[in-house]
């Protein structure tokens, strides 16, 4: 892993301090190695570095992208339900891997670590147990409605990297989310056209350099 990730993060906390000053005063402190170790302890699983620096520097980052990103007792109720769920649910029919090969053609599969959530059971996380054309470490789409699986990046160095650049270019708009009891904060993709969306399902469109399969909007 590249040394630089530190200082991606830190280019992020800039950011969201003039950008998105409600979602940066909501940044939690990190969480500890114990914390940590403990679960890779309890899924068995070796965690990326790049994710122990996500989670130590800060437990939540806020909403992003319609999305949001996931304190590390959420990750752990989150795979606890997919353990419970998968003896039950081994189906495979259906389910597509973009790229073909990649990411293991499942509904269920505990190799998968989340990372964010759009609280109606789908997901983006680390791959750990990726398919044979994929990588150790990518970061992917599944969930409940997820039958088509996307590779948005190689690693979660390389999709921070992305996410931050993409927010410095202004290719984002940030909105206050209606229907919760406090207030919530979010932050959008928008196309070349300026058209943004309050769901994560066109992230594969607005992420070209991720790698995703184009033209998801078409399906």
């Amino acid at each position: 892993m590249s040394t630089d990730l530190p200082a991606t993060l830190a280019r992020l906390e800039t950011w969201l301090s003039a950008h998105a000053p409600a979602i940066h005063a909501q940044l939690t402190p990190g969480v500890t190695g114990a914390e940590l170790d403990a679960l890779e302890a309890h899924t068995g699983l070796k965690l990326p570095e790049a994710y122990r620096i996500l989670y130590k520097t800060h437990g939540s980052w806020g909403g992003t992208f319609g999305l949001g990103h996931m304190p590390l007792g959420s990750v752990l109720s989150s795979w606890n339900t997919w353990r419970d769920l998968e003896p039950d649910s081994q189906e495979t029919e259906g389910h597509v891997s973009h790229p073909p090969g990649a990411i293991k053609p499942q509904y269920i599969n505990l190799g998968w670590i989340p990372l964010l959530e759009d609280r109606g059971g789908n997901e983006v996380g680390v791959d750990l147990k990726p398919g044979p054309t994929g990588k150790v470490g990518q970061i992917i789409t599944y969930g409940r409605d997820e039958e088509h699986k996307y590779v948005l990046a190689p690693g979660l160095e390389a999709f921070l990297t992305e996410y931050v650049a993409r927010l410095e270019s202004g290719r984002v708009r940030v909105v206050q989310l209606e229907g919760f009891s406090k207030p919530t904060w979010d932050i959008q993709l928008t196309d070349s056209t300026g058209h943004s969306a309050n769901t994560y399902s066109p992230l594969t469109d607005f992420y070209p350099g991720f790698g995703a399969a184009p033209a998801r909007r078409s399906r």
